[in-house]
């Protein structure tokens, strides 16, 4: 049974928040819902459609691309098919920072969003976004969660790496979040077992039909409850959606049996876009109507770069991106009816956690606030030894300034609450490890 507050945010004050904040992210998700009950046929023709006006959008306003699809002999992209995207060149990070002015779209200029990003590769990256590319990825997360019965404006709390200080604007927008939107953030920071305890009464009181968050810290939460059964009353969430990290087998065990709910994995970034959610039938489905995932030199099980191409952003279009995951697709149907294409397998890196004054845990995506704040930094590996101390081995573009090193080394002590030795290393590289990825946060302290 749908509470008076859920409804009034689904039919009123959630499509005119959107609304006000210029986005049509309502409006994108009935369309999306609609779309779920398209024939294979119809669906792979409407998303050929979107990728051609993508590419007579970048033939005619995008600078970088205009040259790429000269030389690529695409000088009929209305025309394009699926299999000419290949045609075109990968586009690599590297590229992203040189000539970001040239991957612009002129007349979208002033509707440009600034966002920065640490990412997997631990190198901070700027990028921008748009309001329509934005409401695209907000109406996704809608559908997938609808396939569970979770529709918007229901009750959500959200375990994220959120800063330990909150300015007066940061409190103000949680304040509407939670009493107009009926969403609440908690803290990834601080994990002691007084804070969960405090965490799994508030859920109790606020019974949020989703859970969402990082599977590690989610993980923690579960743990607790297991050991302290009975917290949560007659409370369960309708659905928790892990994101951001691996999504480990015994992760979701413990999860899905603290909670005695569905544990679905979302698989998106910042500048990639939405990309793959689990379906109830718990295989990965690519949006495909925002993103063409492309598996770049697969190995023997077809494992290889994944490439993505956003047909959602023409601000800043990203095509044929190199992400920095790895994993492999499959043609195989999936029982669940779904026309989206599927994705087999995902490989990336489970951030470990900072271990703070006191044993607290606190999430390593809280150091990422930190560290993606300087623009000198442009690789960087971020390593906890045992007496909670930093080494932080860093590829600067210029030697930090003695206030940038003060900076991180403040932000680095005041998110663990203790005063500790940071050490900085510059280095002209740092090396991946034998998956080919990196890691930016490595923790050796134990709590």
């Amino acid at each position: 049974m749908t509470a008076p507050r859920e409804f009034l945010a689904r039919h009123l004050l959630l499509p005119l928040h959107e609304r006000l904040r210029g986005r049509s992210t309502l409006l994108q998700w009935r369309r999306l819902y609609a779309a779920d009950r398209l024939d294979p046929g119809t669906w792979e023709a409407r998303r050929l459609e979107k990728l051609r006006a993508l590419l007579v959008h970048c033939l005619r306003e995008v600078p970088h691309y205009r040259e790429q699809l000269y030389a690529a002999g695409l000088v009929r992209p209305e025309a394009a098919t699926l299999e000419d995207l290949a045609r075109l060149p990968v586009l690599e990070r590297d590229t992203l920072r040189t000539q970001a002015d040239r991957l612009i779209a002129p007349a979208w200029r002033d509707r440009l969003i600034r966002y920065s990003t640490g990412g997997s590769t631990g190198q901070p990256l700027v990028f921008y976004t748009d309001k329509h590319r934005e409401a695209c990825l907000n109406a996704q997360k809608l559908r997938a969660r609808a396939w569970f019965g979770v529709l918007p404006g229901d009750r959500q709390v959200d375990f994220w790496g959120s800063p330990i200080e909150m300015d007066r604007q940061t409190r103000i927008r949680r304040l509407k979040d939670r009493w107009l939107l009926n969403q609440v953030v908690l803290s990834a920071s601080h994990l002691t077992p007084q804070r969960i305890a405090g965490y799994l009464d508030f859920l109790g009181q606020f019974r949020p039909r989703l859970i969402y968050g990082y599977p590690t810290v989610i993980y923690r939460v579960a743990q607790h409850l297991l050991d302290h059964p009975g917290l949560l009353g007659d409370y369960r969430p309708r659905l928790i959606v892990c994101t951001s990290e691996m999504l480990l087998p015994h992760l979701r065990e413990t999860i899905a049996r603290a909670f005695e709910c569905p544990v679905a994995n979302e698989y998106g970034s910042r500048d990639g876009g939405m990309i793959a959610h689990e379906c109830p039938e718990g295989h990965l489905h690519l949006f495909g109507e925002q993103v063409i995932v492309e598996v770049d030199r697969p190995d023997a099980d077809g494992i290889g770069d994944l490439l993505i191409t956003n047909l959602d952003g023409y601000g800043m279009p990203f095509i044929r991106y190199r992400i920095g995951d790895r994993g492999a697709l499959t043609d195989e149907p999936c029982p669940c009816g779904l026309p989206l294409p599927r994705l087999r397998k995902i490989q990336g890196r489970a951030n470990d956690f900072l271990v703070g004054r006191g044993g607290r845990l606190i999430h390593s995506s809280t150091a990422n606030y930190i560290l993606r704040e300087v623009p000198a930094l442009r690789q960087y590996q971020l390593r906890q030894r045992a007496d909670h101390s930093f080494d932080l081995i860093l590829v600067p573009s210029r030697p930090l300034t003695a206030g940038e090193q003060e900076q991180i080394r403040n932000g680095l002590c005041r998110i663990l609450d203790e005063a500790v030795a940071v050490r900085f290393q510059p280095t002209d590289s740092i090396p991946p490890e034998k998956s080919g990825k990196y890691r930016w946060v490595i923790s050796e302290a134990r709590c």
